[in-house]
């Protein structure tokens, strides 16, 4: 059984990683994220290199930005706040992923040692870590919920 301190982030990453384009709309992320039931996806640029992320923090921060712009709506009538709500659902489909991804982003090697990346997971208290090759091209993902697969395989060594 291996040591925690030679564990690569290799062994426990999620590989295949789904991902979207930084020239996507926000509309056809949302999609891919609800029909594949992810909470965050890697931004790739032209090039295949992660520039960012979208999670569903994101989405949560722009629902609140739009729900503050439809309570500035009360003072009008009825029609033209109906009209407005389709100015922003309109709106929303015009978006781009690059316009609201978090960026930049902290990636990782797959053969970084695993401490290396909860290290970087805690200090930036990301959930998710996107894990690159040396091109910078994305292989995997790394998350929160990889290290409980890690503690309940190998607890019995670390608890000693």
């Amino acid at each position: 059984m291996k040591q925690l301190g030679e564990i690569r982030v290799a062994d426990y990453m999620t590989e295949n990683v789904i991902s979207v384009d930084d020239s996507a709309k926000l509309t056809s992320a949302i999609r891919r994220m609800d029909d594949q039931g992810l909470q965050v996806l890697p931004v790739l640029d032209e090039q295949g290199n992660v520039t960012g992320m979208l999670s569903t923090a994101d989405l949560i921060q722009i629902t609140h930005e739009i729900q503050s712009d439809l309570s500035a709506l009360s003072h009008v009538n009825e029609t033209t706040k109906q009209f407005l709500i389709q100015m922003l659902v309109d709106a929303g489909d015009t978006t781009y992923v690059r316009d609201v991804m978090t960026s930049p982003v902290e990636t990782i090697r797959p053969h970084d040692n695993l401490i290396v990346a909860a290290q970087k997971l805690n200090r930036r208290k990301y959930r998710h870590l996107p894990v690159v090759d040396d091109q910078g091209k994305p292989v995997g993902i790394l998350s929160t919920s990889d290290f409980v697969r890690v503690v309940a395989e190998l607890g019995g060594l670390i608890a000693g």
